[in-house]
């Protein structure tokens, strides 16, 4: 097996977000900002170990138990074929149970929930990738070493476990050859990866809509409804855009249920606001659809800004704003940039709108220095880029 890179994105949400949960329709895009996972054989010692820097952490298991673990699964298990099951998912609790409990027991009690999830995720995405192997009884035979790092913030909204589980399941099944350097962008093969990646969702959130683990593998943008799927949105390039983040932590179930305590309490008038954001993303996906295709795309970038600001205020009617959510917001209005929440908000990141040639304009370095003088965490990037990429190292 060769040394490879694997870089998932991760990613935000353009138009409709609390709306969604209500079944109205959403727009979410990946960002330029990834997790990074690098692979690399190790022929010294017969360890799989693995280095999460985000998480200042380490995990590791013997080759030989791993095997080991997997012959009892087999055993136990003969004929089942090992694809996402809730029986190999209860195995490798009880088997992490027994290995990590010393590793994890001088950590706080947030840390070590937060690191057995994360190695939780580890262990059975390999162990699934490895069962499910087109090639038969295929197992481990020497170490290999990971290291994951990441550019997004975790617990932010920006789909950092997503973009985890996406890094992870392709590695793991590009090691147990469900498909090479080759194959692993047809259709069926990222269809894989995001299969595998939502279990690892579920193993972090519970129960994830599907969204960030899709839009994750196979980058882009898409417009969703909740249990209704998933419509590919096919842009002519990315936007640019600046991520703001406030530094504001926040719970987004607490903030989803403060909403929905104003639905109920008003709910003519918060069905309009939901209504008025549905309206807002048929507006905008044209739009999308095609910006960039001529050489003055000012007309369209203008209704962009402007959809920015309704679904903007949208959001504050709903009360998902921040004192430092206004901050940022003023900062970039007074300098001539349009900015809107992404996700659940009261905090997290703030989406600014970029003209081309961004970088030559002098007001745009006026804003980003502006904006870092107040203590806000600044980057440029794109929406809508590419999605999950692999690559020999």
């Amino acid at each position: 097996m060769f040394d490879f890179q694997v870089r998932a994105p991760g990613k935000i949400i353009l138009h409709g977000e609390h709306a969604v949960v209500y079944h109205k329709p959403a727009l979410a895009a990946v960002v330029g900002l990834a997790t990074t996972l690098r692979f690399s054989m190790d022929q010294t010692q017969p360890i799989i170990s693995v280095q999460l820097e985000a998480l200042n952490n380490h995990f590791s298991v013997e080759v030989k138990a791993f095997n080991e673990f997997l012959s009892k699964f087999r055993t136990k298990y003969p004929t089942e074929k090992s694809e996402s099951t809730v029986q190999l998912l209860e195995e490798v609790r009880v088997e992490l149970a027994k290995q990590q409990e010393e590793q994890l027991e001088n950590n706080s009690s947030s840390k070590k929930q937060k690191n057995q999830k994360s190695f939780m995720s580890i262990y059975y995405l390999l162990a699934g990738a490895v069962l499910s192997s087109p090639v038969k009884d295929f197992k481990i035979t020497n170490g290999f070493r990971l290291h994951i790092d990441t550019e997004l913030n975790i617990g932010s909204g920006l789909g950092s476990s997503a973009s985890y589980g996406v890094a992870l399941a392709a590695a793991f099944l590009l090691y147990a050859r469900h498909f090479d350097l080759s194959s692993y962008q047809d259709p069926q093969n990222l269809a894989l990866i995001s299969n595998w990646a939502f279990e690892s969702e579920r193993i972090v959130h519970g129960t994830p809509s599907g969204v960030d683990n899709t839009i994750c593998s196979y980058g882009g943008m898409l417009r969703f409804v909740k249990g209704q799927g998933f419509q590919t949105i096919n842009i002519v390039r990315p936007l640019n855009i600046l991520l703001v983040d406030s530094k504001v932590k926040r719970s987004t179930a607490d903030i989803v249920a403060k909403v929905r305590h104003l639905s109920e309490t008003f709910p003519e008038v918060i069905n309009a606001i939901w209504d008025a954001l549905e309206a807002l993303v048929t507006e905008a996906i044209p739009l999308y659809e095609i910006f960039g295709n001529s050489q003055d795309d000012s007309e369209k970038f203008e209704k962009l800004e402007r959809l920015f600001q309704i679904n903007n205020d949208l959001l504050k009617a709903i009360g998902v704003s921040h004192p430092k959510l206004e901050q940022i917001f003023s900062i970039a209005y007074k300098r001539g940039f349009f900015s809107k929440v992404t996700g659940a908000g009261a905090g997290g990141y703030v989406i600014v709108l970029l003209p081309d040639n961004y970088t030559k304009n002098e007001v745009y370095w006026k804003l980003k220095e502006e904006l870092e003088a107040a203590g806000f965490g600044v980057h440029s990037t794109t929406a809508g880029g590419d999605g999950l990429s692999i690559e020999k190292l």
